[in-house]
């Protein structure tokens, strides 16, 4: 009986894992019953459970699940039998399995919303090579004036209020499409994560086990506000990268904030062509900020590992619909210049494209 459960499990769960990643579903189903439905749902319930918690509760939950599991497989080879090992790989596939339904439930669904580029008035026909040059010209610009500023306010406070950065952030995500107030994730650092992330050249994750933002720590003040909105970007539901990057862009833009302005402005700067920024000269404090931050990138820096990863993170998104892979994490910049916005930066929306959702 034992033996026929086991691969009768690993079958159920790795064929209801592959059926969910899949099936076939409709954008409107996607947008309005998971999106702004169940997902909402789990993330309004959990997200304010995690953030209660004074650690990283995926770090709880590895440890959790790996124990659990390694526990299992010593059960198992102590029993002896000719199918021990088999027994061990068959559990395996049914806790992989397992996961695989519960991301797509938690989160994954999510890969199939329709991407930002169809719900906002986006021309490509605006993103010309004086246009880009344009834009360009503007960030530096405001860059290098914001720069002061900024440097005063981390000097006073350190970091960036998180509660001023949400209210920014919260109009952004509802002018794009989330009709529930998102819970934002209180930013947390991972034991288990966080010297890979400096290693491999990672700026964070939202875990949808754990329904967290885990941040690497080593970031300077200047260039954690960005990088946190764009992880609230996918607690919103937003899962591509370009797309979290718009979302981190357009709040930052938009904020009255000093700090929360400039770290918006040293990414997007850092994402523009290098030929077009080569045109115009950062300030002498902006240019520390680049060495400053090209400094903690390269503290722990392993250039095998991060090549590795982000091979395996380019395969990951192209499985699951995001077709440009890890280049998706720059196309935001086309974005902003080919979307107008209104007074209170946010994007224009198309009615047409709206229609699609």
């Amino acid at each position: 009986m034992t033996r026929a459960r086991g691969p009768l499990a690993a079958l159920i769960a790795a064929a209801l894992a592959a059926a969910l990643f899949m099936a076939p579903i409709s954008p409107a189903w996607i947008e309005g019953r998971y999106a702004n439905g169940i997902y909402a749902v789990l993330a309004d319930t959990f997200v304010p459970l995690a953030n209660a918690a004074p650690f990283a509760v995926g770090d709880l939950l590895v440890a959790l699940a790996g124990l659990g599991f390694i526990g299992f497989a010593i059960r198992r080879v102590r029993r002896g039998g000719r199918f021990a090992i088999v027994a061990v790989l068959l559990g395996l596939v049914t806790l992989g399995g397992a996961l695989g339904i519960w991301f797509q439930v938690a989160w994954g669904l999510n890969y199939r919303r329709v991407p930002i580029a169809y719900r906002v008035a986006y021309d490509g026909s605006r993103v010309t090579d004086a246009a880009v040059a344009a834009f360009a010209r503007t960030i530096v610009d405001d860059l290098n004036r914001t720069a002061p500023a900024a440097h005063r306010e981390m000097a006073r406070a350190g970091d960036a209020d998180t509660t001023v950065l949400e209210r920014d952030f919260l109009p952004v995500v509802a002018r794009l499409g989330d009709t529930y107030r998102v819970r934002v994730s209180a930013p947390k650092t991972s034991l288990v994560l966080d010297r890979w992330f400096q290693i491999a050249g990672i700026g964070g994750m939202f875990d949808p086990f754990a329904y967290e933002t885990v941040l690497n720590s080593a970031f300077l003040p200047f260039e954690r506000p960005f990088a946190l909105a764009h992880e609230w970007g996918h607690v919103a539901g937003f899962t591509a990268e370009g797309d979290a990057n718009l979302i981190a862009a357009l709040t930052c833009l938009r904020s009255h904030d000093p700090l929360i302005r400039y770290s918006g402005l040293f990414w997007i700067y850092g994402y523009l062509p290098g030929d077009v920024t080569a045109r115009y000269a950062v300030s002498a404090l902006v240019r520390a900020d680049e060495r400053a931050a090209q400094a903690r990138f390269l503290r722990y820096y392993q250039p095998w590992i991060y090549s590795l990863q982000w091979r395996a993170y380019d395969v990951y998104l192209r499985a699951n619909r995001v077709a440009s892979g890890v280049r998706s994490y720059g196309e935001f910049t086309s974005l902003l210049v080919g979307t107008p916005r209104d007074a209170q930066g946010l994007p224009s929306t198309s009615r047409t494209d709206q229609a699609r959702l």
